[in-house]
């Protein structure tokens, strides 16, 4: 047996024994036995011989198993660092047995692991200079230059043609991108694609090279891992020559038809005359489409375009509330977004204002912003200089009137009683209306059950001072959830949370709330057909009891506003002991309020009550989307209820609570 190898076994008995001869000395002298002088000799020499044992136990020890432990480690480091298939010699480490042979075989296991991991990385470097040749077979060939980034902006893969195109010298890895191309149209296209909400992950864009000798059309795409930016493509053209060619040919259009509009406007009126000025306005109309159609543009969201914006204004003192309902709009992104910020910067100088609401809306068609302050209109002189302003950042020296004129648009002005406001007219985005038939089909998604267990509303508390205020004062927030099902009761879960702010009835669309939350539970198909949020969107993000303290925060005291509130409010009084917070602020239900309004409880969806009272729908079946039509919503219903006598808080409520004990009872409204 190998606890009989060696040369211990003498050690261990010969320790038994002094144990054994001292234990019984102890015995004897307790018991009062009178030993003779050698037997109280032989108790001193075996009390001195136990440490002296000890000692040379210890020193054998050391000798015999310390120093082989650290000599066999340094073996088995070499092992581990060089040849694992080497052996240790069990005869020199005898002592030691059967650790020698478990380190060989964990050595030979080791020397397998290895040889099977080289295998493989030769394989997988093979595949990899394999697909690597490729694709720079295919880069090399492409006539479009091919840029990639990471958000540092460092050239980590580039072509040939990028190369050739930009003709910098400066092309190279590690390299900024800014030393080769303008920064400005970049950082606003990685933002915008950043925050986008429409969860696209490219978009065109025209920048320039860094010495501004040539002029590129290119298209940006991200790079992501995980749901995040790790970086970005750029593919590009050289688009000088064909810009300066459809430049000079609008340039010569534009003076053409000035030139023919003078001696026109002399003319006397005739039926010659009239056939002369239809003909001038529809080349007028022609040469503005002309002057768009080559500018590349895309579908953007005006919430987006809206707080790029807010972003460029934060630092001028400039305050910038973006309200109303989000639509979808056409165009460049870029342009538009240095066109709103030239408009507020001069209304800010031309008028001392501070305060100003952008908005954008449906109408006619198409659509259109509005910038709007409290005080008086931009002047004529104003207006003009305006016009000619070069837009920092543009490219090539863009003025407001050239970037309008690529948008075939024009820069009006209003004002009444006391509200001034710049607008411009707009295409809607080409995919607004496919979006919104998509997102509002009945047929493609569940519906939601209503009426849904009313005492969750509670309205039969004190909600103090603010019954007494007007309705249009008040501050609410409007929200909605979507979840993993209907049945809370039956363990479904809030998958995202939303709300929108609105104040002295103005919807702030930049106030909003918006969390994706992760339900703890699979999300079921049906249900993910109905909101779009998978599993894998959840995975990473924060539970309920996380998100209701943050959304309490976001609500403060405000009135909450939800279309069939009771539904969404069982989902959070569900969680609210587990969150540690409580949601007893007012609660308005559309709902209901529509219900008593329309006299009837039937065709009270959002869907139908938004279309009844023309609110554009955008995101529908988004948390933020739904709250922002359920925003719009409350403030018709408002200008209703105003109508029939109904002002304050209290009047709200009153008629909430009537409602409610009317369809308890059945009886229709």
């Amino acid at each position: 047996m190998p606890g009989r190898r060696g040369p211990f076994l003498w050690l261990p008995m010969a320790f038994a024994a002094n144990v054994v001869a001292v234990i019984a000395a102890a015995f004897l002298i307790s018991a009062n036995y009178q030993p003779g002088p050698g037997f109280a000799g032989l108790i001193i020499v075996t009390v001195l011989f136990a440490p002296m044992t000890l000692i040379a136990v210890w020193k054998l020890v050391e000798v015999r198993l310390v120093k082989a432990v650290a000599e066999m480690a340094v073996a088995v480091r070499a092992m581990a660092h060089g040849d694992a298939a080497a052996q240790l010699d069990p005869e020199r480490w005898e002592a030691l047995e059967p650790l020698p042979e478990a380190v060989n075989a964990l050595g030979a296991r080791l020397a397998e692991t290895r040889r099977q991991f080289t295998e493989a990385l030769a394989f997988a470097t093979g595949r990899a200079e394999e697909e690597k040749g490729r694709l720079a077979a295919i880069l090399h060939d492409l006539h479009q230059g091919v840029l990639v980034c990471n958000l540092r902006h460092q050239v980590v893969l580039y072509n040939q043609g990028a190369t050739l195109l930009l003709d910098t010298g400066g092309v190279g890895l590690g390299r900024s991108l800014f030393g080769m191309v303008a920064h400005e149209p970049v950082l606003h296209t990685l933002d915008l694609l950043t925050h986008r909400r429409d969860g696209l992950s490219s978009a065109p864009f025209l920048s320039a090279t860094a010495d501004g000798g040539a002029v590129l059309q290119g298209r940006m795409s991200l790079i992501q891992a995980g749901g995040e930016a790790t970086g970005y493509v750029i593919t590009f053209d050289d688009a000088t020559r064909q810009i300066t060619a459809l430049g000079r040919r609008d340039s010569l259009l534009r003076e053409l038809l000035a030139e023919l509009r003078e001696p026109l406007d002399a003319l006397p009126d005739s039926p010659e005359r009239a056939k002369l000025v239809t003909t001038m306005a529809r080349a007028e109309a022609d040469w503005r489409g002309l002057a768009a159609g080559w500018w590349p543009m895309a579908d953007i969201h005006s919430g987006d375009l809206a707080e790029l914006v807010v972003r460029r204004l934060q630092d001028g003192g400039i305050e910038l509330h973006a309200v109303g309902l989000p639509v979808w709009l056409h165009g460049d992104s870029h342009t538009l977004v240095l066109v709103l910020e030239a408009l507020i910067r001069a209304a800010a100088e031309g008028t001392d204002g501070t305060a100003f609401d952008l908005e954008a809306e449906s109408r006619d068609g198409g659509a259109r912003l509005e910038v709007m302050w409290r005080g008086d209109p931009l002047s004529a002189g104003d207006l003009a200089r305006l016009l000619d302003r070069p837009l920092a950042g543009a490219l090539g020296g863009m003025t407001v009137r050239d970037a309008l004129m690529h948008h075939s648009s024009t820069l009006e002005q209003g004002t009444r009683e006391g509200v001034s406001w710049l607008w411009l007219p707009l295409a809607s985005g080409a995919s607004a209306e496919a979006k919104a038939k998509r997102e509002t089909s009945e047929d493609s998604v569940p519906a939601r059950p209503e009426f849904f267990d009313f005492d969750l509303l509670g309205q039969d508390r004190d909600i103090g001072n603010r019954g007494a205020i007007p309705l249009r004062s008040l501050t609410y927030v409007v929200f909605d959830t979507e979840t993993t099902g209907l049945s809370p009761s039956q363990g479904d879960q809030i998958v995202s949370i939303a709300g929108v702010r609105i104040v002295n009835g103005r919807i702030l669309t930049g106030e909003s709330f918006s969390r994706i939350v992760n339900p703890g539970r699979p999300i079921p198909p049906e249900s993910v057909k109905f909101h779009g949020i998978t599993d894998s969107m959840v995975t990473d993000r924060p539970p309920i009891g996380v998100v209701l303290p943050q959304f309490k925060a976001f609500c403060a005291d405000a009135v909450l506003v939800a279309h069939n509130a009771a539904f969404d409010l069982k989902f959070i009084r569900m969680r609210e002991r587990d969150a540690r917070v409580t949601f007893d602020n007012p609660v308005l239900d559309t709902m209901l309020l529509s219900s008593w309004v329309d006299g009837s409880k039937d065709n009270q969806s959002l869907d139908a009550i938004a279309e009844r009272y023309g609110i554009n729908v955008t995101d529908r079946h988004t948390a933020l989307g739904d709250a922002m039509v359920t925003a719009a919503l409350l403030l018709r219903l408002i200008d209703a209820l105003e109508e029939r006598g109904l002002h304050t808080l209290d009047d709200a409520v009153k008629t909430l609570n009537m409602t409610w004990e009317l369809h308890n009872r059945g009886a229709v409204f």
